[in-house]
């Protein structure tokens, strides 16, 4: 390893420092590094998603195999840190040498280790194994591995985070979909919350592989940063590379040097009276050394904690906290005061919250004002008039006739007017098609609340993504319709 080649500053940093240091690695070298996470993170995720058909197991199984790619990203990393070109071609020839030693072990006992991206580069890089890398990871754990484990914490925050923010940005950009699901399905209780828990789709995946691939190369970098802060604290890295600095610009200067230091030794020689008494005996080299290791630079610190008795506190060693009466009563009227101001507040925001809620919930509003049934809703003529006298018979026809979108137009026009006229539904401006639906429950028995919900799932499907439903589909909408919707005959 050659240390003066390395591409960042060497000094001793704060384990923070060290940490912000990582994260600017993995944004100068993010060509290669994100390059070699995805050419491998991928196909992996795209092979998982075909094999496994729970698609939850596929997201447990790419969470699991994490330290698999984390090892080519440190590999990456690495080579990028001391100088050396690694892209994705060459990362992958080299397989060999970052995936052993240690693999097995960082896949079953090492996979718990919260320390993970910071010891991963004693077997990853230094290839050692068994008692000498425990040995060498509790060396280097000393005084860093809390801020490792704090950085794993962090991370696996960032990823969920990551992947809410996906699931949301995805669901926001999204048609609203009609709320389908049966009112039993809402009364399962804590068994039905997680058994949807774990019901993912490749939906879900695709949110889970985005949000790893955006946090876990800054894991990675981060953990090595730390790793060559705490080898720059324990081997001197820093002074090593300055040395090495202050030789190459005295190499130039070396012949000269020791042809003066050999012409001054011979005129000392020449000039120097013979010593009358015979010189003392040098020093071993071995006596040299160990002087030098006793002295106060090579000490070596430890922090040592233990518990220590101290005995029992006898209660009369304990001096009561006394207040005078003046004390006493400041302080009670500081307590009334503050008792009051809680209670206000308390009592403000009770008001403002029931203010909220009679100003801005729909039913509020309903109740306060009498009802009107709009003519237009969502942008829709549904007064009756506006209407034939036979719906379904209408949009049959003009589906026959090659106009699917005024058939379901005309289908979902009469269901909204006969929810509104006839069913006395109160249907506001600011209702979306879900709300359409739910709304719909309390006045339909339930062949007809999933009825409107096929067609209001048909008429999404139209209006938003253009995707129109089968000649077979619309007839069977257009005979159903009568069934929940039609006009009662006259007697």
């Amino acid at each position: 390893m050659e240390i003066e080649r390395i591409a960042v500053a060497l000094r001793p940093r704060t384990q923070w420092e060290a940490l912000d240091l990582g994260f600017q690695m993995a944004r100068e070298w993010w060509r290669p590094i994100w390059g070699v996470w995805l050419a491998l993170y991928l196909p992996a995720a795209a092979f998982l998603l075909l094999v496994i058909p729970e698609k939850f197991y596929v997201a447990l199984a790419l969470f699991w195999l994490k330290p698999v790619f984390d090892r080519a990203l440190l590999h990456t990393a690495s080579r990028a840190v001391f100088g050396e070109e690694c892209g994705v071609k060459a990362t992958i020839r080299s397989y060999r040498d970052w995936l052993k030693p240690g693999l097995l072990s960082a896949l079953t006992f090492g996979r718990f280790d919260f320390a993970r991206s910071f010891t991963m580069p004693v077997s990853t890089l230094e290839k050692q194994t068994g008692s000498a890398a425990r040995k060498r990871r509790n060396a280097l754990g000393s005084r860093t591995r809390g801020s490792a484990v704090w950085l794993t914490v962090v991370c696996l925050h960032l990823e969920w985070i990551a992947l809410f923010a996906t699931v949301i940005a995805v669901s926001m950009l999204e048609p609203t979909a009609a709320d389908l699901v049966p009112d039993e399905a809402y009364d399962e209780g804590v068994l039905g919350a997680l058994r949807e828990m774990f019901m993912w789709n490749a939906k879900d995946v695709l949110h889970y592989i985005l949000a790893v691939s955006l946090v876990e190369p800054f894991y990675v970098t981060a953990g090595f940063s730390l790793y060559l802060n705490r080898r720059v604290i324990l081997e001197g890295w820093d002074i090593e590379v300055q040395l090495r600095r202050i030789e190459e610009r005295l190499r130039g200067l070396a012949k000269a040097a020791v042809l003066l230091a050999v012409a001054l030794g011979s005129a000392c020689i020449v000039a120097m009276p013979q010593p009358a008494l015979a010189q003392p005996a040098e020093k071993s080299a071995e006596h040299e050394i160990a002087e030098v290791l006793a002295g106060p630079e090579f000490n070596t610190e430890r922090e040592v904690k233990r518990w220590r008795y101290l005995g029992e506190i006898r209660q009369s060693e304990i001096k009561p906290v006394t207040f005078s009466d003046s004390m006493v009563n400041f302080i009670r009227f500081i307590s009334d005061i503050s008792q009051g101001l809680l209670w206000a507040l308390a009592i403000i925001a009770v008001l403002l919250i029931a203010y909220a809620l009679r100003r801005f919930a729909p039913e509020a509003r309903l109740k306060n004002q009498a009802y009107r049934p709009p003519s237009t809703l969502f942008g829709l003529d549904v007064a009756p008039e506006s209407l034939p006298d036979d719906v379904a018979a209408s949009a049959l026809e003009a589906a026959r006739a090659g106009r699917p979108r005024e058939a379901l137009s005309l289908l979902y026009r009469g269901a909204l007017s006969a929810l509104v006229h006839r069913y006395d539904v109160p249907l506001l401006a600011g209702y979306t098609e879900g709300d359409c639906v739910r709304a719909a429950r309390g006045a339909l028995p339930d062949p007809g609340v999933a009825y409107f919900g096929q067609l209001v799932g048909a008429w999404q499907a139209v209006a938003y993504a253009a995707q129109m439903p089968s000649p077979a589909g619309i007839e069977q909408l257009c005979s159903a319709w009568p069934q929940h919707f039609a006009k009662p005959a006259s007697p």
